[in-house]
């Protein structure tokens, strides 16, 4: 044999040897059953859907875009518009180029109405502004914010207050203050 011969008989056995071995790995668990075993939890209503680390993002009615996230959020199959969520952090983002960060440990969310509910430990932000409430609602179809149960805020411009409800409307971009029974709204406004 000559050496180009020999050369071609070694570059052919080795070519047969790979195929060989690479129909070996294709076929040689093709007889043996694969399980892939995968946990899953029963839950005590099996209507209600449940999701981790979920996020909503649109168009209020009003043009300015938002940003909802949850760490967990359930629905109903009967209503599932209606999300309810946990570990809440939305962020509108108005049309001015300002941002409205609201966070909370508990929410509702209709993703038809595109309306909003934050419920416990609730925290808004806007710009130097900071508000601190027991609930906070967020009517898309108004355009408006109503904070309730122990509002207190703070601006570092103009100063804080404390009241049982306030109303905030984005687009004209005003606060009404409001306290129930014959109690005061309570304000400390800076010069």
């Amino acid at each position: 044999m000559t050496s180009r011969r020999k050369n071609i008989f070694l570059i052919q056995l080795t070519i047969f040897f790979v195929a060989v071995a690479l129909l070996y790995n294709t076929y040689h668990d093709k007889g043996k059953k694969k399980e892939n075993l995968v946990e899953i939890e029963a839950e005590a209503n099996p209507d209600t859907n449940s999701f981790t680390d979920v996020e909503y993002s649109g168009f209020d009615l009003s043009g300015n875009r938002y940003l909802l996230q949850a760490g967990q959020a359930d629905f109903k199959t009967e209503t599932p518009e209606l999300i309810d969520m946990k570990e809440v952090v939305a962020k509108f983002y108005l049309k001015d180029n300002t941002i409205l960060t609201v966070l909370s440990d508990e929410g509702l969310y209709n993703n038809i109405t595109r309306d909003m509910n934050f419920e416990k430990n609730v925290k808004a932000d806007y710009l130097t502004n900071n508000l601190v409430s027991d609930s906070l609602s967020y009517s898309n179809s108004n355009a408006k914010l109503i904070a309730t149960g122990n509002v207190r805020g703070e601006s570092i411009e103009k100063g804080e207050f404390n009241s049982d409800s306030v109303e905030y409307n984005l687009t004209d971009k005003t606060l009404n203050f409001s306290m129930s029974g014959s109690k005061q709204v309570n304000m400390k406004i800076k010069n």
